[in-house]
C-alpha cells in the first residue's frame, strides 16, 4: 500500500495553474482572426449571438470572460469548432510557485494550492 503526503496530493491536484489573462487573450485573438478572415463585423457577430458589440470587442481583447455557452454561440456564428479557439495547455500554463510552511518544512507549490492549504489549516 502506498502512503501519500497530503501536501503532495494537493500539489498534484492543483499542480498546473492556468494564466487566465493569457488564456482569454489567446481565445480572443483566435476569435478575432476568424471573424476578420470571414470579413464579418463585430456588430454582425454580436447580433447573431445576442450580445452588445462592446462585449465582442472585450472578448476579442481578452478583457471579458465569456461563459461557455456564449463561447459556443460565438463559435457557431463564426462557423468554427470551439476546440479550434482553445489554446493548448502549455500555451497558458503558469509555472509560478510560492513557498509554504507545512509540517515544519518549506514546500513550493502553485499559489492556488497554497491558498487552499492555508485555508484548510485555518479551519
Amino acid at each position: 500500500m502506498t502512503v501519500c503526503n497530503f501536501d503532495t496530493v494537493l500539489y498534484n491536484l492543483l499542480g498546473m495553474n492556468v494564466n487566465e489573462d493569457q488564456l482569454y487573450r489567446a481565445v480572443g485573438n483566435k476569435l478575432r482572426f476568424r471573424r476578420e478572415k470571414l470579413k464579418l463585423s463585430q456588430d454582425k457577430i454580436a447580433q447573431d449571438v445576442g450580445l452588445l458589440r462592446t462585449s465582442i470587442t472585450n472578448i476579442e481583447a481578452g478583457k471579458q470572460k465569456p461563459p461557455l455557452h456564449v463561447l459556443y454561440s460565438i463559435c457557431l456564428a463564426l462557423k468554427i469548432e470551439i476546440a479550434d479557439v482553445l489554446p493548448r495547455t502549455g500555451e497558458v500554463e503558469s509555472r509560478e510557485v510560492v513557498n509554504v510552511e507545512f509540517n515544519n518544512e518549506t514546500k513550493q507549490m502553485p499559489p492556488m494550492a497554497a491558498q487552499m492549504l492555508n485555508q484548510m489549516l485555518k479551519e
